[in-house]
């Protein structure tokens, strides 16, 4: 099979896909670590992963494989905010690497129960709002009193978080074929930013500014879910640029709502 996806896709395309999009993802995540944990939480949920991941998919896949494969990745945000809620709840208790550990595991575990669930995305959308809705009513009581501080990644976060990404959209947009929408949607998104962040904060800043930074991801990640269902609604009847456009603005709009609430609500 490695042969055979090796000799499909041009070893430069693979180089060309895993460096554009750690570029993407080194400089939003730069952006968002000026800014601290509730407008960073926000900004998190810009498409810096899903976005070169479905720009690749679109360009050598049928149109309704990509809306099916972003109807999926919309039901993975469901296990992604499973994922949040997980280290969330734990982090107080248990360290850095542990705390992953679990979070990842409540996110397969969820993942493996939403792949049976079929790609609709008016559905899914409806789904993720009960579920984000869910996550941040239990998630209130992990809350620590203590103010979250602002923190800067390092280049040596930044540069790991760009090859994570880089490496996932490389091998899951050249596998799609294999891997089906089903396996692609969940695994393109599949909370690698968030993991590397987590570990980050946890170990740099303490846990209460990262539990205040996940806490508000849990609301900023509906902005992936808006580029999801926007483009798996726009994919079959636009060009796929298009869509992707579409897409993008609205998870664009989403997040620059909840930045300036975030402010309006600092500024009080």
């Amino acid at each position: 099979m490695l042969d055979t996806l090796l000799s499909t896709v041009p070893l430069d395309a693979l180089a060309v896909r895993m460096l554009a999009t750690a570029f993407v993802v080194m400089a939003v995540s730069w952006a968002v670590g000026a800014f601290g944990p509730l407008i960073g939480g926000a900004l998190a949920g810009l498409p810096i992963i899903l976005g070169p991941g479905f720009y690749f998919l679109a360009a050598q896949a049928p149109a309704a494989f990509v809306a099916q494969t972003a109807a999926y990745a919309l039901l993975s945000l469901c296990a992604t905010q499973c994922f949040l809620l997980c280290y969330i709840a734990v982090a107080a208790r248990t360290p850095p690497w542990t705390s992953l550990g679990c979070a990842v595991g409540a996110w397969l575990l969820a993942a493996l129960a939403l792949r049976q669930l079929p790609a609709q995305p008016v559905a899914g959308a409806l789904l993720f709002i009960a579920v984000t809705a869910l996550c941040l009513r239990i998630g209130r009581r992990f809350l620590l009193p203590r103010g979250p501080a602002k923190g800067k990644a390092g280049f040596g976060l930044l540069a790991l978080r760009g090859l994570l990404a880089g490496t996932l959209v490389a091998a899951v947009t050249t596998a799609s074929q294999w891997l089906g929408a089903t396996g692609a949607g969940l695994l393109l998104a599949f909370p690698i930013g968030y993991s590397v962040v987590a570990i980050t904060l946890h170990q740099k800043l303490g846990t209460a500014s990262l539990i205040a930074t996940l806490y508000s991801a849990l609301l900023g990640t509906a902005s992936l879910a808006a580029f999801c269902a926007a483009l798996a609604l726009a994919a079959p009847h636009w060009t796929p640029n298009a869509a992707l456009a579409w897409a993008l603005a609205a998870s664009m709009t989403f997040t620059l709502a909840l930045v300036i609430r975030r402010r309006l609500a600092m500024a009080r």
